[in-house]
């Protein structure tokens, strides 16, 4: 019995301990599951976040904004595969981009859309204004969504649309619509943009537009107008249109007499003239002048662009155009000056001078004109500041030559500067306290010199980009000498 009893309490404790090594071995395995969850989230942390995933999401939007307005501005067809991209980096990018209705406020409709895909961006977009464009679509059913949602319309866009859609758009309303920019606007003969349905309008484009536009006149808060096309058919009448807010007026059609004699601009600042689609060969009748017979209405207008010649006389542009600052003139224009040299009375407050896109063969013809009519010009007239743009020059030609011309002709006369301009040849830059130094190649130093943080407003050009080769690789020995010290 006594040896009974002695094993039964041997059991006991045994059994005991091993009810305290299983106690123990379940808090040795909370305790590494705690280090382990802690070594983890430290590890997280040690990893290397990108700077641009650390960006508040506000911020973050605004740049993915941003790259999505450049690639719908260079293409709008990329404008969706470019989201889907940006979707495609991270799990965080995907979630800005769907959460973010500002990056779903420009839709792009065309045949190849189906009605999901558009409800989907309406949707996403919530109540952000919408920039709508819609191109090649031939019918207006299965696009509900799209225009149930025109109260949110900021800009609108159409390119080779059926009449049925502009009948659709001419039946609803646009109270937040701004800009409307209209291709091939033809023989259409349905104009949904009004006083009624677009009380907001600012700015109108219309190209090809051959029917006259009878709406037009109502449009009193327009403040932007470009019409290009044939309106010889529309017969205006003298002072018949009255846009009293119109500031900016682009003009390219076959009659711009009469569209000038007919409408009424009291506050007109900036004119643009171009004669292109005057001469293309299919035109019916011959150009009559530009500004024969205008009155002088356009006092107001201080900035004026030539993008064609005119039949008129400088005398008779500036006449019509009496308070010109700003004169920009294109290659083909460039002659101007040679008629306004005989014209020093004309234009005394002329200030700024722009030349877009010339040729360095025609570049020294103009400069030799500016010369010489700085030479005539009055001693009380406004000092004057030249800007070339985009000056085409061959890849044979030397781009230090051409900046030390410029600068040997016109820096006694007036302040000039080079805008977009491509060197072909080696720089060497240096920079000096706030100061930075160019050297570049048969170009006097104090030419390069500027100073840095000085931001020059810069005008935008339609004209396209110029296509300049690289210089030839093949340079004197001297050159190669000294390449160290270049770029």
């Amino acid at each position: 019995m006594e040896e009974l009893a002695r094993l039964r309490t041997e059991l006991d404790r045994l059994r005991k301990r091993e009810c305290e090594f299983l106690r123990e071995l379940f808090d040795v395995r909370a305790a590494a599951e705690i280090l382990n969850q802690k070594i983890d989230d430290i590890a997280k942390l040690m990893q290397p976040v990108a700077a641009i995933d650390r960006l508040p999401v506000e911020v973050f939007s605004r740049i993915l904004h941003f790259a999505l307005y450049v690639a719908h501005d260079r293409a709008w067809g990329m404008l969706h595969p470019q989201r889907q991209q940006f979707a495609s980096v991270s799990r965080w990018w995907r979630d800005a981009v769907l959460n973010t209705p500002s990056l779903w406020s420009v839709i792009c409709v065309s045949v190849s859309c189906t009605a999901s895909f558009v409800e989907t961006q309406v949707k996403r977009s919530r109540e952000h204004p919408l920039d709508i464009t819609v191109r090649d679509w031939w019918h207006s059913t299965g696009y509900d969504a799209l225009l149930r949602s025109t109260c949110r319309w900021r800009s609108l866009t159409i390119g080779y649309v059926d009449n049925s859609l502009l009948l659709d758009l001419s039946r609803r309303s646009f109270p937040r619509l701004k800009h409307v920019y209209i291709q091939s606007y033809g023989e259409r003969d349905v104009e949904f943009f009004t006083t009624d349905n677009t009380p907001i309008l600012e700015k109108l484009v219309l190209e090809y537009c051959c029917r006259p536009i009878t709406s037009l006149p109502t449009l009193e808060k327009l403040t932007a107008l470009t019409l290009y096309g044939n309106i010889d058919d529309w017969q205006l009448k003298p002072q018949s249109i009255h846009l009293p807010l119109l500031r900016t007026l682009a003009i390219d059609v076959d009659n711009p007499n009469m569209l000038l004699k007919a409408i009424v601009t009291p506050e007109l600042s900036q004119f643009d003239y171009s004669g292109i689609f005057c001469r293309i060969p299919f035109t019916r009748y011959e150009v009559p002048p530009a500004f024969d017979g205008l009155p002088s209405v356009f006092n107001k207008v201080h900035c004026v662009s030539l993008r064609s010649p005119t039949k008129d006389s400088v005398a008779t542009v500036c006449q019509v155009f009496p308070n010109v600052r700003h004169l920009q003139l294109r290659e083909c224009t460039s002659r101007f000056l040679y008629d306004l040299r005989g014209n020093t009375h004309l234009w005394d407050d002329l200030e700024f001078v722009t030349f877009y896109s010339l040729r360095a063969s025609v570049l020294y013809a103009a400069v030799a004109e500016l010369q010489e009519w700085f030479r005539q010009r009055k001693p009380t007239a406004k000092p004057l500041h030249v800007r070339f743009t985009r000056i085409k020059h061959r890849w044979w030609e030397k781009t230090g030559h051409l900046l030390s011309m410029l600068y040997d002709l016109l820096h006694e006369n007036c302040s000039f500067e080079v805008d977009e301009f491509v060197l072909t040849e080696r720089v060497r830059m240096t920079s000096w306290n706030r100061t930075l130094h160019i050297d570049l190649q048969h170009v006097p130093s104090c030419v390069a010199n500027m100073r840095l943080g000085q931001d020059v407003p810069r005008h935008e050009s339609m004209d396209d980009p110029q296509d300049v080769s690289e210089d030839d690789p093949s340079d004197d020995e001297e050159e190669e000498s000294s390449s160290d010290d270049y770029w």
